[in-house]
């Protein structure tokens, strides 16, 4: 199966997914009606099989129709209380989790009041004690993906777990186990910060991979890119209608199929990194620049600057974070950690505000 091939059975599947949902909110079926006219358009691809047969199609014509037809049928039946929000409402542990950690952080005394609430909304998405200013700061200076929950803190939350689980050693038992239970924590993780479009898709690329890893199966960045888009679809496909999961795929497209050609641009080894990471940087941009300008009607001009400042400032923030949490929950002292925690927050806040005054 070439490299294409993933890509295109996804975006059949979604398309499916889009008229489904078209349909549903066009015609006010009652609900048998609705799934009786859905149903029937699922069964069409049977008596469809002798027409592309008799032409001489390929079986591959027939099965991107079945996908799509399932697509529909997905969106047509799936309803906006399913999925995803449905179990985060059952399971009451993961949000109880999240209070306290929010509560936690609202008790850690930070030098300055803005840093609690940049924290509380970089760890858990709760973005309701941040200040207008922060809020314009982040927004006018193209930052605003950073308050999203995405790959970046599901991939920093992996990173400090397999640190802390690789004192077992990596024995194939180990591997496997320190796999599961990532794949768990970030789960609960996910549950308890509200799984919101964009960390889901970052635990799918999460469980994906580790799956390879599990049945030692050498698995393509595209393929991971489909399969994650079709099971978050098939589980909430009215995700598909939000501003945040557009985005999110289309960044993702942008560094799968983008990046690696630009970053092949340049062979030298003097400012490699810079340079991969201003390739991360236009592959996002040049995918999602053109939805955001048609939702929102602006383009960050400085957001080639403002990822250059700004990732290895959220890294180390993030990290810093997660060190103050460590600490506080524990009940040592930690103003040596805190005040770290304190200043690359303003470092962060004072870099945005400078690029949006630009």
């Amino acid at each position: 199966m070439s490299a294409t091939d993933g890509i295109f059975k996804s975006l059949c599947f979604t398309g499916g997914v889009a008229a489904g949902l078209a349909l549903r909110e066009s015609f006010v079926f009652p609900g048998w009606e609705w799934q009786v006219f859905v149903s029937v358009l699922f069964l069409l691809p049977a008596p469809l099989t002798y027409f592309f047969w008799k032409k001489g199609q390929k079986k591959e014509n027939l099965f991107l129709f079945c996908v799509f037809v399932t697509g529909l049928f997905c969106g047509g039946l799936g309803g906006s209380d399913a999925g995803w929000s449905a179990l985060r409402d059952a399971w009451l542990s993961p949000q109880r989790f999240a209070l306290r950690l929010r509560a936690l952080i609202g008790h850690i005394p930070y030098p300055h009041e803005d840093t609690a609430p940049l924290v509380t909304a970089l760890l858990t998405g709760e973005r309701s004690g941040l200040s207008r200013e922060i809020r314009q700061a982040f927004r006018a200076s193209g930052a605003s993906h950073l308050l999203a929950l995405s790959g970046m803190h599901v991939g920093l939350l992996c990173l400090v777990a397999e640190k802390a689980l690789g004192i077992f050693g990596n024995r194939p038992v180990w591997k496997k186990l320190r796999g599961g239970l990532l794949v768990a924590l970030c789960g609960f993780y996910t549950l308890a910060v509200g799984a919101g479009p964009s960390i889901v898709r970052a635990f799918f690329f999460l469980l994906l991979r580790q799956l390879a890893l599990l049945l030692e199966r050498k698995v393509r960045p595209s393929d991971i890119l489909s399969g994650a888009l079709i099971l978050q679809l098939c589980i909430t496909p009215d995700a598909l209608k939000s501003i945040g999961f557009q985005l999110s795929y289309l960044a993702m497209a942008g560094i799968v199929f983008l990046m690696p050609r630009l970053s092949a641009l340049y062979t030298g080894k003097w400012f490699k990194k810079i340079w991969e990471l201003c390739a991360l940087s236009l592959s996002c941009q040049v995918f999602t620049g053109p939805l955001v300008w048609w939702k929102f009607g602006t383009f960050p001009p400085y957001f080639l600057l403002t990822n250059l400042l700004s990732a290895p400032l959220m890294t180390l923030l993030m990290l810093s974070s997660l060190m103050s949490v460590g600490t506080a929950a524990l009940g040592m002292d930690g103003t040596v950690v805190y005040t770290i925690n304190d200043a690359l927050a303003g470092a962060l806040i004072f870099s945005l505000d400078v690029i949006a005054g630009m």
